[in-house]
C-alpha cells in the first residue's frame, strides 16, 4: 500500500494526470466532426514541425512533393505509405540529429527489428492511453497482473543483459506484475503457470493470445481447479489475432470478460475493446488511422514524439467502417502477407494462414504449428504434438474444416509431419507462417 501511494503520488504523477486529462477530453469531444477537426489540427501542427526540424521528414516531403498542410483526413490517403524498410534504409536521418534518447525495437517477426527513438513523454502517453482503456473494465493502475510476455531480445547478453533483466524484475515488482515467459510452452511449464495462477489470484491476466489460449485449454482439458479468482476482473489478449473460439474458451475457463488490445511496439497501444460488442476504440487523440484499398491499416501518430510516424504501414488487415478517420475497428484479421497458395480445380486458391492456424490450435494434443509454402503450390504443415496424436486424423479434421470455405481443396495440397520444435523469430516467437523466398 505504501509503495502504491508513493508511485501514484510521485513517480507516476504525470501519468495519472494525463489519464484524468484524457477522460475529460473524451467526454467533451465526442462526435465525429469534432474528433476529425481535432485530428486535423494536431496533424498539421506535427507535420509543420517535423518537416522543418526532422532530417528524415524534410527528405520525405521533398522526395514525394508533399503539401505544407492537409485540409481533411482524406488527404492522408494521397501521402506515400511509410514502411519498415523505409525506416531501416534511413537510420542516419532518423537518429543522427538527436541528443539523448532511449530506443524501442519492433519484435522482428517480419525480419530484422526496426529501432525507434523514444522519450519519457511518449512512455507517459502510452501509459495514459492504456489505463484510460483498462479503466473501462474496472482496472486501475498498479492492480496486480499475471503477465505472459516475451521480448527477451530487448535484454541483450552478458553483464548488460543481466543488469537489464534485474531492472525489469524490479520494475515488475514495483508495479505489482508477475511476468511469465510466454515462449516456454512445455507441458511442465504450462502446469507450473497454472499453479502460479492459483497462488497469485491476480486482478488481470494478460498476454499473447496464443499462450493464454494454450493455458486455458490446458486448464479445461485437465479439469483443473484454479482456485480463488475473486480478484480477477478480465483477461486481456494482445499482439496476435483473436478468434471467437479464443474468446469463448478463455471466458468459459475464467468466467470474466476476454478483452482485446491492439497495438505495436513502434506505436504503443492504438485501440482497445470498448464494450462487449468486441469493437476496438481507437485513441483518436494520439493516432489517425486510415485504410488503403487493400484494407491495410495505416497509422499516423499525432502526439508529441521524438519521431512521429506518418501513414505508417502496420501490415494488418482490418474490418471497419469506411469513414475517412477510423475511430472503431471491428476486427483485426491478420497480416496482409500471411497467405498461402495451393492448386485448385479452377486455378490457384489463396488461403488465410491465420484461418488455418486457428483450425488446428483447438485440436487436442497439438502444441505448436507452422505452415510452410512449398514450390509446387503445396503447403508443409509442421506440428509439435503429443505422441498419441495421429497425423492422419489431424489431416482429415483439418480438411473437413478448411473445405467449409474452400470446397475444392485437394488432400494432396497439404503435407503433414511431426517435428520436435518450431522455428522462432529473433524475438522468440514461433513462426506460424513461413513463405517461400
Amino acid at each position: 500500500m505504501i509503495v502504491n501511494f508513493f508511485l501514484k503520488r510521485f513517480v507516476f504523477k504525470d501519468r495519472i494526470n494525463l489519464i484524468k486529462y484524457k477522460k475529460k477530453l473524451y467526454k467533451e469531444v465526442n462526435d465525429r466532426k469534432q474528433i476529425e477537426q481535432y485530428q486535423l489540427e494536431s496533424f498539421n501542427k506535427i507535420w509543420a514541425d517535423i518537416t522543418r526540424s526532422n532530417p528524415f521528414y524534410k527528405m520525405w516531403k521533398d522526395k514525394h512533393d508533399l503539401p505544407h498542410r492537409i485540409n481533411s483526413i482524406e488527404d492522408l490517403k494521397n501521402f506515400p505509405i511509410l514502411t519498415k524498410k523505409d525506416l531501416q534504409k534511413n537510420r542516419g536521418l532518423i537518429f543522427n540529429h538527436l541528443g539523448n534518447y532511449d530506443t524501442i525495437s519492433t519484435g522482428g517477426s517480419s525480419g530484422e527489428p526496426v529501432k525507434f527513438p523514444t522519450s519519457k513523454n511518449e512512455q507517459n502517453l502510452n501509459y495514459a492511453n492504456t489505463y484510460l482503456a483498462r479503466g473501462w473494465w474496472g482496472i486501475k493502475p498498479l492492480d496486480s497482473y499475471l503477465l505472459f510476455w516475451g521480448h527477451s531480445h530487448l535484454f541483450g547478453t552478458g553483464l548488460s543483459g543481466r543488469i537489464n533483466q534485474y531492472k525489469r524484475d524490479l520494475k515488475d515488482w514495483l508495479i505489482n506484475t508477475n511476468r511469465l515467459n510466454a515462449y516456454d510452452m512445455s507441458y511442465k511449464t504450462v502446469d507450473n503457470y497454472c499453479k502460479e495462477l492459483f497462488r497469485s489470484n491476480p486482478v488481470v491476466i494478460m498476454g499473447y493470445t496464443s499462450i493464454i489460449h494454450k493455458v486455458s485449454r490446458y486448464i479445461k482439458e485437465h479439469n483443473l481447479d484454479i482456485g480463488n479468482k475473486s480478484n480477477l476482473k478480465s483477461v486481456i489478449v494482445t499482439s496476435e489475432v483473436v478468434t471467437n473460439y479464443d474468446i469463448e474458451l478463455i471466458e468459459s475457463v475464467f468466467n470474466v470478460p476476454c478483452v482485446i488490445e491492439y497495438g505495436m511496439a513502434e506505436t504503443g497501444v492504438i485501440a482497445f475493446q470498448h464494450n462487449k460488442s468486441k469493437n476496438l476504440k481507437v485513441f483518436w487523440d494520439s493516432f489517425i488511422c486510415v485504410k488503403n484499398n487493400n484494407n491495410n491499416l495505416l497509422v499516423s501518430t499525432i502526439n508529441n514524439r521524438l519521431f512521429p510516424l506518418i501513414n505508417y504501414q502496420t501490415d494488418d488487415i482490418v474490418k471497419c467502417d469506411d469513414f475517412s478517420s477510423i475511430l472503431f475497428i471491428d476486427e483485426v484479421q491478420g497480416r496482409e502477407k500471411d497467405v498461402l497458395n495451393i492448386a485448385g480445380k479452377d486455378g490457384v486458391i489463396t488461403l488465410s494462414g491465420i484461418l488455418m492456424i486457428h483450425i488446428l490450435k483447438s485440436y487436442k494434443g497439438i502444441y505448436s504449428i507452422q505452415f510452410r509454402q512449398l514450390e509446387n503450390l503445396r503447403v508443409d504443415v509442421r506440428l509439435v504434438t503429443d505422441s498419441e496424436v495421429g497425423l492422419s486424423n489431424v489431416k482429415q479434421y483439418f480438411l473437413r474444416n478448411i473445405r467449409i470455405d474452400h470446397a475444392d481443396v485437394s488432400e494432396d495440397s497439404f503435407v503433414f509431419k511431426n517435428v520436435n520444435n518450431i522455428e522462432k523469430t529473433i524475438a522468440g516467437k514461433e513462426i506460424w507462417i513461413k513463405l517461400k523466398k
